[in-house]
């Protein structure tokens, strides 16, 4: 079964280990701080408003709405997804909360510096606190790499991987969250979606019939 995941998805696991290796080379480049100035002077009017938008994709207030029409395809997707999503979830509060309770926002490591002229997004309140690891982020990956995995085409896997990244720099973008809180919240949400498929994919799981039913099909009993 692990082999066949990883074959699979082979092309998906090896774009996200180039991206994140990259990201890793940036940041021993670069502080965390001046790609943050760099992402940030990089901005404009469309932006704003697609960042703004995109960003609540790493939230359940959409990804509860995804969850709801994956049940439409088979409980098996939805299970897998909420399962995922609640592991990164409470993964993600654990390092925030008992981890890393002190990691400071963007905002209040900006506010000590002088002389620095910030974008800021109009109606994008910033917070101050529990920036490591960026939940957003964690939100984002754990939801579309669920659905990346149950594609079986390449085009499909590799745009979930794209809209879980642009989440993430929608994080930067917007002045809530560092690079490195980012790159491990990406790594928390792909690490549970991989889990959880496993787990609702695996021999164990699949003698479960009923949950490759689904809302719009007649229930019917795994005797039948």
């Amino acid at each position: 079964m692990r082999n066949k995941l990883l074959k699979d998805n082979i092309l998906l696991f090896s774009i996200y280990a180039v991206l994140f290796f990259c990201c890793l080379a940036l940041l021993l480049c670069y502080s965390k701080v001046d790609i943050s100035l760099i992402i940030n002077g990089l901005n404009n009017r469309f932006l704003d408003y697609f960042f703004k938008f995109l960003t609540e994709f790493g939230t359940f207030t959409l990804i509860s709405p995804i969850i709801i029409l994956l049940a439409f395809l088979s409980f098996r997707r939805a299970l897998t997804a909420i399962s995922a999503s609640i592991l990164a979830s409470l993964l993600t509060q654990v390092g925030k909360h008992l981890v890393w309770p002190n990691s400071p926002r963007p905002k209040m490591v900006f506010e000590s510096l002088q002389n620095i002229h910030l974008h800021l997004v109009e109606g994008v309140r910033l917070h101050n606190a529990h920036s490591f690891p960026s939940g957003h982020t964690t939100g984002a990956f754990a939801l579309f790499m669920v659905l990346a995995l149950f594609s079986k085409k390449p085009s499909v896997k590799i745009g979930c991987l794209l809209l879980a990244c642009l989440v993430g720099y929608s994080r930067l973008y917007l002045l809530q969250h560092f690079l490195t809180d980012v790159v491990a919240g990406s790594l928390i949400g792909i690490v549970s979606a991989v889990f959880c498929y496993w787990w609702f994919t695996s021999s164990f799981s699949n003698k479960a019939v009923w949950m490759d039913k689904s809302i719009r099909l007649p229930w019917k009993s795994s005797i039948d």
